[in-house]
């Protein structure tokens, strides 16, 4: 158990730190009001992952453990009666078109990660008796971030260009929305833009958010599509460059053999 301060009102609540690799009954968020689901899959995709009968998802470290099942076993802790946390604050990640390039190169390269950080996202919606914010930041972990005036937010799963972001930013992002009441049931879109066009503090933005009023698409089913083609796509270009690479040689060893 950590505690955790907010500056706006001064007040300190506690934050437990839970595994959601665990059945939700493993651990308990008693005497919590709000869980931070700050965490994400990294494992990489494997060639064996494409084999008809690959069961790569139920590996413990697929995206699809971490990213929906995991967010599973916070929203039923959540559930069980008695318990006092009614605010689920989740990091994911920007981008809701299954045929995006980079949505396409990540769920390839990544098991999937973005199509299960939709569905996990999609359990949060779904579920009525439990409060979710929703934070989509950009890049973050890069040193060389402005600051000042950079923040902005775009709520209802707004589109914000992509930029990069500290962590330390989305952390505060994360623990001062708790103090914004309207902020519940919200999709934010994190990101910092060009030295003056922001605002120096998220507390301005916060005021201003309004829970989501659209109906955001379940398209898991696309981006498996999607990642098909974009496989399909990248195969045939790395044959295209084999082929050009063995005919240029060919080419070459024809020259050279005309001259011995």
């Amino acid at each position: 158990m950590h505690t955790v301060s907010s500056a706006k009102n001064n007040c300190i609540g506690r934050l437990r730190l839970v595994c959601a690799h665990f059945s939700p009954y493993t651990f308990a968020l008693k005497d919590t009001t709000a869980v931070l689901a700050v965490y994400g899959a990294n494992r990489k995709s494997k060639l064996t992952d494409a084999l008809p009968w690959s069961k790569c998802e139920d590996d413990p470290s697929h995206s699809k453990q971490v990213n929906y099942e995991g967010v599973r076993n916070i929203v039923t802790a959540c559930q069980v009666p008695g318990c006092t946390c009614k605010r689920i604050v989740r990091i994911t990640g920007k981008g809701e078109d299954p045929w995006n390039p980079f949505s396409i190169l990540i769920n390839l390269l990544g098991s999937m990660a973005k199509a299960w950080n939709n569905e996990g996202e999609a359990l949060l919606r779904d579920c009525k008796d439990v409060d979710y914010t929703i934070i989509r930041p950009g890049v973050m972990g890069r040193p060389d971030c402005p600051d000042g005036k950079v923040l902005a937010l775009a709520d209802n799963g707004g589109d914000l260009k992509v930029s990069a972001i500290p962590y330390s930013t989305v952390a505060d992002l994360c623990i001062e929305c708790l103090d914004y009441p309207n902020t519940a049931r919200a999709t934010l879109c994190a990101m910092n833009v060009p030295p003056g066009e922001g605002e120096e503090t998220y507390y301005p933005l916060l005021a201003k958010v309004q829970p989501d009023s659209r109906i955001f698409p379940k398209v898991l089913d696309e981006h498996r599509r999607a990642v098909r083609a974009g496989a399909v796509g990248i195969s045939a270009i790395m044959c295209a460059g084999v082929f050009a690479i063995v005919s240029a040689l060919r080419a070459f060893l024809s020259v050279i053999l005309t001259h011995l």
